[in-house]
């Protein structure tokens, strides 16, 4: 009998097994496709949408404008589906206006292109909201050169009657003297660094729109912005009378890509006269301008410091009156700075707490009414919606009903139904003094694999970043493969206050490093993992992370490191983030080369043992690829087993679809390599 029910409960299990769905494979990469900024129309029957696909030949990603209806089904808008996206309808509903990267109806590319590393270029264009021929914006005698793409400077607006557009471009001119085109040479002159390699300054641009679209839209567009600065984030007035403009107008002019602690101010441009008034003056960046309903005054978020690269932000309110300004800060979110070893436990009633700290950027429309502004805020590994009276700094709770995906929509595929989906769970932990640290640790599926697991520690990027689940397509990866994938939210970490944001400056490697020990201790301990099938792999911040623990530990069987930062004293040279250095290190490398030494990872390189794998784009300017030749050449002398790869015409994020198929697979492969052997 006993032996029969052995065989019936293996027969359940195999046929439970059986039952699951399919595992995720890193082909998966090219078989997405998504619906992207979808609109639903007035009347409740139409939606337009960017359908975003994996070209099957050349394994990249197009996006066409589509629509569909009750009764007509998807179709594209275009035959061929050319290349479309970020679509908004004018506010007649007479026409979709787009960014695109073709070319002109006769060929003659729209714009001159930038590299393959940078964010990419576009131009704009309108079609009839029930299809037909796209028109662009201003056709070869157009006055600017390329939009930007980016969220913090880029945007696309129209006016509130409709008939003018707001938008943000440079002047597409080549920088250089005719002497230095015609001897082929190139001075070396700042830009805003990461992702804006190949443009200008982008400036701000009106552009009347024509009543009747022929062979272009506007009738006449005009530069609005002065002066060689960087310009963006357009926001128009109710009445259209003016915008603000977000802009750092100091000489101290620095990238903003992934890093706002520059001094950017808010400007007010009067349209009929041009005439330009400064709102805000901090000594730290004020920026994600949203004007209230009335125009009278309006809400942004600020630092009072130029500090790290992402910031503990405030909401500030200032008036758009005639006069003198004076923003008032909301909540201070500087000045209640709680001890970092007694880190206040928040009222789960969000009507009851004190207002969080807005993630960047605010919400399109974050003005609810007069009075009232909702955005989102981090806490801990979550994120909420929180509504404040800007007048009394009160919290209330946000009753605005979350957006419903209209039932038109095709599903996205894959789905994640379709796929075996490994689980989260939220790990916290006492670090070595006693901080309580949390993360996200995700479990293989039983059918892959029991514990105790083997684990990926996966250090995030920053530092001043978070993890938040393990839903992304690397991790599922990972875990599915059968690891535990660990995602620790060591001190640096955002969503947790100003104290903990700050608790690594002067310190990386020391009390980060150790929260994360402590926490693969509490793992093992709890019998989730096993002690000895550990590995790390980190990106940027998350590399220095698996650098430096690799020089102070032996645990991991093996490490990957991408676009890391592994010499402080070259990041302040090379990068195009000075400031991230100088503020976190607490100078400039001849003012402190002892700690910028002591805090690199290449300090310690002949410590090494474990065998690392070195990945980098060759186009990253945030932390450049010599640092990867750096400590891959350190540990090649010093007898580590290493190897690099080098990813070209990708910048610090890598993007193309073959190359993040690479990395999954080269790392995969690394670890494999290094298994204990089974005992």
């Amino acid at each position: 009998m006993r032996f029969l029910l052995r065989i019936v409960a293996l027969l359940a299990c195999c046929t439970a097994f059986a039952a699951d769905p399919p595992l995720p494979q890193i082909e998966d990469l090219y078989l997405s496709e998504n619906v992207v900024a979808p609109i639903t129309l007035k009347d409740g029957r139409t939606a337009i949408y960017i359908r975003a696909w994996v070209d099957a030949a050349t394994r990249k990603l197009r996006q066409a404008l589509w629509r569909v209806d009750d009764e007509g089904g998807a179709r594209p808008l275009e035959a061929g589906e050319p290349d479309a996206s970020s679509p908004q309808v004018s506010p007649d509903g007479q026409w979709i206006l787009f960014l695109s990267t073709r070319a002109f109806p006769d060929g003659t590319p729209a714009f001159t292109p930038v590299p393959p590393s940078s964010d990419p270029a576009a131009d704009l264009w309108l079609m009839p909201i029930a299809g037909g021929k796209a028109i662009p914006l201003g056709g070869k005698a157009k006055p600017y050169g390329r939009l930007i793409t980016d969220k913090f400077y880029g945007r696309v607006a129209f006016s509130p009657d409709g008939k003018r557009v707001a938008f943000v471009a440079d002047e597409g001119r080549d920088p250089r003297t005719e002497e230095e085109r015609r001897n082929n040479v190139i001075v070396f002159r700042e830009d805003q660094g990461e992702g804006y390699e190949g443009y200008g300054a982008t400036q701000v641009w009106v552009a009347e729109l024509l009543a009747a679209p022929g062979a272009v839209a506007a009738s006449k567009i005009e530069r609005i912005t002065p002066g060689d600065f960087w310009y963006g984030d357009p926001q128009w007035a109710p009445d259209g009378s003016f915008l603000v403009v977000v802009a750092n107008r100091t000489k101290d002019q620095e990238s903003v890509r992934y890093s706002i602690n520059q001094n950017f101010d808010l400007w007010k441009i009067t349209l009929a006269d041009r005439k330009l008034k400064q709102l805000t003056s901090g000594p730290g960046p004020e920026f994600s301008p949203r004007i209230s309903p009335d125009g009278t005054r309006l809400v942004y978020l600020s630092s009072p410091r130029k500090g790290p690269h992402i910031d503990v932000y405030n909401l500030v309110v200032v008036s758009l009156a005639p006069g003198p300004t004076e923003p008032r800060i909301v909540f201070d979110q500087h000045a209640n700075v709680r001890q970092l070893h007694a880190p206040p436990a928040i009222d789960r009633d969000l009507a009851k707490s004190p207002p969080l700290s807005p993630n960047s950027p605010l919400p399109e429309q974050c003005w609810r009414d007069a009075t009232h502004v909702t955005y989102s805020a981090s806490r801990g590994l979550g994120a909420v919606t929180q509504m404040v009276d800007v007048n009394s700094s009160v919290t209330a709770g946000d009753q605005t009903p979350a957006p419903v995906r209209s039932p038109l929509l095709p599903a996205n595929k894959p789905a994640p139904e379709a796929r075996l989906r490994a689980r989260d769970e939220t790990v916290s932990w006492k670090s070595f003094d006693g901080v309580e640290i949390e993360g996200v640790l995700t479990l293989p599926p039983a059918s892959v694999a029991q514990r105790p697991y083997k684990m990926i520690v996966m250090p995030h990027g920053g530092p001043h970043s978070r993890a938040t689940s393990g839903a992304g397509f690397d991790v599922q990866i990972f875990a599915t493969r059968g690891y535990a994938v660990f995602q620790p939210n060591f001190r640096g970490s955002t969503g947790y206050g100003v104290a903990f944001l700050d608790a690594d400056r002067l310190d990386f490697g020391s009390g980060d490093m150790r929260d994360i020990l402590t926490g693969i201790d509490h793992l093992i301990t709890e019998g989730l993992v096993d002690r000895e099938r550990q590995y790390v792999y980190g990106v940027s911040y998350g590399g220095y992370m698996t650098s430096w623990l690799v020089g102070h530990t032996n645990q991991f069987r093996a490490a990957a490191a991408q676009n890391a930062v592994t010499d402080l004293n070259a990041m302040w040279h090379l990068s195009d983030l000075q400031s991230w250095t100088e503020h976190e290190m607490g100078g400039r490398p001849w003012e402190v080369p002892d700690r910028m030494r002591e805090h690199s990872p290449l300090t310690y390189a002949d410590h090494v043992r474990t065998p690392t794998l070195m990945l980098n784009s060759l186009n990253d300017r945030r932390c450049p690829i010599a640092m990867g030749k750096m400590f891959y050449r350190a540990l090649q002398k010093n007898g580590v087993e290493t190897e690099m790869v080098i990813y070209p015409d990708e910048g610090h994020g890598i993007k193309q679809l073959p190359h993040r198929e690479d990395v999954l697979r080269r790392v995969l492969a690394w670890f494999a390599a290094h298994e204990p052997a089974a005992k």
